[in-house]
């Protein structure tokens, strides 16, 4: 009996060592969900689209509060392709629509003061052209201090709205923008206004994009279609930022 017990215990332990060697080790967790919030404004313009830096300070200290910890576009995308990457066990994504001046002059001192980092979604026919716009030289300090940045077409016309030609254009010609002045690929795109069609999916893809965000309301998971990825929209009326999260 002393000898059976032996032996059974010393098979099992090879067993065990034998599927343990041939379990290949992840290389990090994979959250079920990424929340994705969508900000435009801060300051104190009285518009639905801005919250004031008192609000945007609330919101990141609640979100760490919680657990919450920031994440890059480019983690973004590899945690939608299925790679096994090291993500915060709470990982979010801000990104910014628009690109109004105030991204830099307000948000961005306050994601540094809360060791944050967003996604800017661009306009590129207005940089350097409008004031109230960020410029190329604002663009390249944000992003040597960690941010992102994707596209937001040219002229944020509706996309989905113009002939597929006007779609291509603004599609490329934003990206290509883009990627010359950061040196570095731009695989996402926010559709203006939320505004797309089975077409703009087509083309954004023919062209070089990976993702689509849009304005449909709900939390990002890595199963959600990679074109259509939704969002939580924050507004000046929104309030407390995680009672918009569980209520997404």
């Amino acid at each position: 009996m002393k000898f059976y017990r032996n032996f059974l215990f010393i098979f099992v332990t090879v067993v065990s060592i034998c599927v343990f060697l041939s379990t290949p080790l992840s290389a990090g967790n994979s959250p079920d969900t990424i929340p994705v919030l969508a900000y435009h404004r801060v300051g104190y313009t009285s518009d639905p689209l801005t919250v004031t830096p008192e609000q945007f300070k609330r919101d990141l200290s609640e979100l760490q509060q919680q657990g919450y910890e920031t994440i890059s576009i480019n983690s973004f995308e590899d945690y939608m392709s299925g790679k096994e990457i090291q993500l915060p066990s709470k990982p979010i994504l801000i990104t910014f629509d628009d690109s109004y001046q105030d991204n830099y002059v307000a948000a961005f001192p306050i994601l540094r003061q809360y060791h944050a980092i967003a996604t800017f979604f661009v306009i590129t026919g207005v940089i350097d052209k409008s004031p109230d716009r960020l410029s190329s030289l604002e663009i390249l300090e944000m992003s040597a201090a960690g941010m992102s940045f994707g596209s937001h077409t040219v002229t944020h016309t509706p996309l989905g709205q113009e002939p597929d030609e006007w779609m291509r254009n603004e599609l490329l010609q934003s990206k290509q923008f883009l990627e010359a002045l950061l040196k570095t690929p731009i695989n996402t795109i926010a559709y203006p206004e939320g505004n797309y069609t089975t077409n703009t999916i087509k083309i954004a893809n023919e062209v070089g994009y990976t993702e689509g965000f849009s304005v449909k309301p709900g939390i990002c998971n890595s199963m959600d279609p990679h074109f259509v990825i939704p969002r939580v929209a924050i507004f000046h009326f929104t309030g407390d930022v995680i009672r918009a999260l569980n209520r997404a």
